[in-house]
This record gives C-alpha cells, structure tokens and sequence, in this order.
C-alpha cells in the first residue's frame, strides 16, 4: 500500500514540476523598431533675389513626398516651426516667402521625409542661405571706413588707400555674384565699387602732385617769430615748414 502511495505522489509531483518552473520565469517583453523612410539628401540652396530661393535635394529612401520648413536666424526645431515652404512629392520648391530686404539674419531650412504610409522621419537635413544684405553691408562700412581714413590720416595714406582699394574690390565682385539681371542693383554697385577702387588708387598719387605744387618756405618767413632767447625756435621752424605739407 506505502509503495503504491509512493508511486502516486511521485508521478504527481513530476506532472507538476514543469508548470512550476515555467511559472516561476518572468515575462520578457522585446519591441524592435524597424526601418521607417531615409533622410533626404543632397540640399542645394541657390539665390535667386532679396525675395525668391531655390531648393533642390534628393528624396529618401522609400519616401513618398518632402517637407521644407524655414525660419530665420536658427534651424526650424520641428514640422510645425518656422513657416512652410514646401510640401509634396518633388525635388525641387522656390521659397517666395523669403525676404532678406526684412533683416540682416540668415534663412535656415530643414526638409524632412515621409513615407507612403504616413511616417515620418525625425531628422531632416538642415541647410542656412546668407543673407547677402549682411555680407554687403560689412564690406561696405569697411570700405567707406578705409576711404574716409585716406584722407583724414596723412600719415599712413598709401597704405589706406590701398587698403580701401581692396575692400572696395571684394564688396565689387561679391555684388556681381549677386546680381541677376542687368543693372539691377547688384550690378549697379559692382561697377560703382570698380570705379572707387580706381579713385583709391589715383589718391596717393594726386595728393603727392598737389603736394610738390606748393612753394618751398623759406626761414625769412618767420623772421616775426625769431627770439634768441628761445632754444627751441629751429625746431618749431621746422615743424612749421612740415605742417605746411
């Protein structure tokens, strides 16, 4: 009789030692996030005017259309900053919103991908376009800076104008890569600038001409001034015969 108890309550045992041991295991919950829409490629911004862009790119892998997004000064942070430029299934958008006449800060863009089920990547390419307006006026004030100095620094007035000369050049040429049409206002200060860099040039030259112009003065002319008494006369003489260039 203890035997065949035995045996009963060993088999029972068995029979239930797997449901206690798979019961005793915790649950292990595993999420895999799969592969979605790639990042747009290849973002080619080109000015057009103070008021149109140009954006071209290549879409990414396994997207259905493109998002453009621009704010000024700063990227936009997601789809629904900054102002819209573009949304659609192309390659290429022209951002008339834009005005660089506004301000001095630059434009940012950032264009995301979606794919044909509605996802959304969350990275985007970001890009910026100069404001040319910044640039100019930098160049400009350099250049009117140096210019004024030529005249008011006797001293060092080759090297002033020179110096003018050359940030007259560059505010000339970068104007031209601006301009795109003729004698727009691009254009009108390329060749407004080409003509100051020929004026700084020719300054030293006709100030040197005016300069020997002028008659030599003799030391008679200060007879009125001589006292003997006074050491330092030569020297004021000679000061004076100086400031006369």
């Amino acid at each position: 009789m203890w035997k065949r108890l035995a045996i009963i309550l060993g088999v029972v045992c068995l029979s239930l030692m797997p449901t206690v041991v798979l019961a005793s295991n915790p649950t292990v919950t595993i999420t895999v996030s799969a592969w979605v829409v790639g990042t747009p490629s290849g973002l080619v911004i080109t000015y057009i005017s103070d008021t149109e862009v140009q954006l071209d790119w290549t879409k990414g892998a396994g997207a259905e259309n493109t998002m453009v997004r621009a704010s000024y000064g700063r990227a936009p942070e997601n789809r629904d900053d900054g102002y819209l430029v573009y949304y659609g299934d192309g390659i290429t958008a022209t951002d008339t919103g834009v005005n660089f006449d506004e301000g001095v800060a630059d434009v940012y863009y950032r264009v995301w991908s979606q794919s044909a089920t509605g996802t959304w990547e969350e990275v985007g390419v970001i890009d910026f376009m100069e404001n040319p307006n910044m640039i100019l006026a930098v160049f400009g004030i350099l250049a009117l800076g140096l210019f004024i100095s030529t005249f008011a620094v006797p001293r060092g007035r080759v090297i002033l104008a020179f110096a003018s000369a050359g940030a007259w050049m560059l505010l000339g040429v970068y104007s031209y890569t601006k301009s795109v049409a003729v004698w727009d206002i691009y254009y009108s200060l390329f060749w407004l600038s080409m003509g100051l860099v020929f004026v700084c040039v020719l300054i030293p030259v006709i100030l040197r001409e005016k300069k020997d112009d002028e008659p030599e003065l003799e030391f008679d002319e200060y007879a009125e001034y001589e006292d003997d008494s006074d050491p330092f006369l030569g020297k004021r003489k000679k000061h004076r015969r100086k400031a006369q260039y």
